[in-house]
């Protein structure tokens, strides 16, 4: 018994000592390691090549590109991946943030020949210009039109958000746990620099809230092949949109992808953070833009 005992601990051992892929721990990204341009898949701690990202969307049932918003190569790669997904006959619809319901009507039925014309097109579509520059967007815009691929709202209207603020319709139903509670509390407050603070910042919760169900609406009323394009922070698996598909629609399949700039992956700690909150990541160069809170600061 004692030598039987004895040859499976040398088994045990042997295994372990030859780096068996069932006993091999996976080293975890390294924050000097990640570089400009390259695919990391989170999941696996690896980088990855783009073949892999397309071929992980085809076996999903959507997938959310986030993306910086003023960021013009963020929207060329976007485009890229689009474009892969149709090639492969996957893509049937595009959601996008920038479109609200009330203008859902000027993105139905459109014919592919007004895509020719740019100008034409951003007319025909009354393209909402408030805060989402025509520039941006019309070159993706233009290829889901010229491919008969549906486009779809993925946001609430204007008055639903005031009504929200007032008080006058209740947030959407998501489980939030106190700490999932109090980090979107801080972000909303962060990204406004500071200006804003309770009972603002609540108010601005539920709207967030209302804008993220909004999204995982979009994409449960969609078809299989189905891609959203929004703000990376609404992508976020831990606390965007992505919580309330899960809870709402647990057999629902969704790769978050998530186009970030190199100083958002700068430290251990910041990487160590986007594990938890996106699937893949595709890390480009920091856009140059403006101090985002000097226009608060001009404000008061």
């Amino acid at each position: 018994m004692r030598k039987h005992n004895f040859y499976l601990l040398w088994i045990i051992l042997a295994l372990l000592l030859s780096g068996c892929s069932q006993f091999a721990v996976r080293p975890a990204l390294q924050a000097g390691d990640i570089k400009e341009g390259v695919l990391y898949d989170l999941r696996s701690q690896t980088p990855v090549a783009r073949d892999h990202l397309i071929n992980a969307i085809l076996a999903s049932d959507y997938v959310v590109l986030g993306e910086r918003h003023d960021n013009p190569l963020h929207h060329e790669l976007q485009l890229w991946v689009l474009q892969q997904l149709q090639a492969k006959q996957w893509l049937t619809q595009l959601n996008l943030e920038m479109i609200k319901p009330q203008q859902q009507k000027n993105f139905t039925a459109l014919s592919p020949a007004i895509a020719e014309d740019k100008a034409a097109l951003q007319k025909a579509l009354a393209w909402p210009g408030d805060g989402w520059p025509w520039a941006d967007y019309d070159d993706l815009v233009q290829f889901a039109v010229k491919n008969s691929i549906s486009l779809s709202s993925a946001n609430i209207d204007q008055d639903q958000i005031k009504a929200l603020y007032k008080g006058d319709i209740p947030s959407p139903q998501v489980m939030l746990n106190p700490e999932a509670k109090a980090s979107l509390l801080r972000d909303i407050e962060e990204s406004h620099c500071g200006f804003i603070k309770e009972p603002q910042t609540s108010k601005m919760l539920s709207i967030q809230l209302a804008r993220d169900d909004a999204m995982a609406t979009s994409l449960l009323q969609a078809r299989r092949g189905t891609a959203l394009i929004a703000g990376a922070f609404h992508a976020r698996k831990d606390l965007g949109f992505p919580l309330h598909l899960q809870q709402r629609a647990a057999n629902k399949t969704l790769i978050s992808l998530a186009l970030v700039e190199t100083d958002e992956v700068a430290t251990q700690q910041k990487l160590s953070a986007l594990a938890q909150q996106y699937d893949v990541i595709w890390v480009t160069p920091v856009h140059e833009r403006e101090d985002p809170c000097a226009a608060f600061t001009k404000s008061k």
